[in-house]
């Protein structure tokens, strides 16, 4: 057997797209996660927490307000645009709504659905922005924490404990 090593496969617009594909429906599958949480949680379960012992709602604020700010960091670097704010948005206790969840939700939902219309076929693999626990990560970097950040603030919550991810 041999191989033969490409530089610039001739398929990477198509490697590019099935990526986004596989990472988008990554990020779907935790956010469905989440709110079916929210969905079978009681009221007083959605509301519970403190700033310093997050509840659930409080983890379902975060992590939705990451994955929107985080699609759009990630599609202005594949554009080689400057990557704008980052940081990690803490929510404060009792400031979780049933209403305000399902209200960011469908944002990151559409902040998603931008970013894999608009993602370049040759996105910019160089320009980067720094993250705030990773350092400095480029757009494809940004992109596959999301579905890590999901899981490991769900299976915090499933074993009662607190996730510093």
């Amino acid at each position: 057997m041999s191989f033969r090593i490409v530089d610039e496969p001739a398929d990477r617009a198509e490697f590019v797209k099935e990526a986004l594909q596989v990472i988008s429906g990554a990020i779907r599958r935790e956010r469905e996660r989440l709110l079916g949480r929210v969905a079978a949680a009681t009221d007083e379960a959605v509301a519970a927490g403190t700033d310093d012992d997050w509840g659930l709602g409080q983890v379902a604020l975060h992590l939705l307000t990451v994955e929107r700010g985080i699609s759009g960091i990630a599609l202005r670097l594949a554009k080689g645009e400057p990557p704008g704010p980052t940081g990690q948005p803490r929510p404060t206790a009792g400031s979780a709504t049933r209403d305000g969840l399902a209200s960011l939700a469908a944002k990151a939902e559409e902040r998603l659905v931008k970013l894999v219309a608009e993602f370049p076929l040759e996105p910019n693999m160089t320009a980067t922005a720094r993250q705030p626990y990773y350092g400095e990560m480029n757009c494809v970097a940004w992109l596959l924490t999301v579905p890590l950040h999901y899981a490991a603030h769900l299976e915090a919550l499933e074993r009662g404990t607190k996730s510093a991810l």
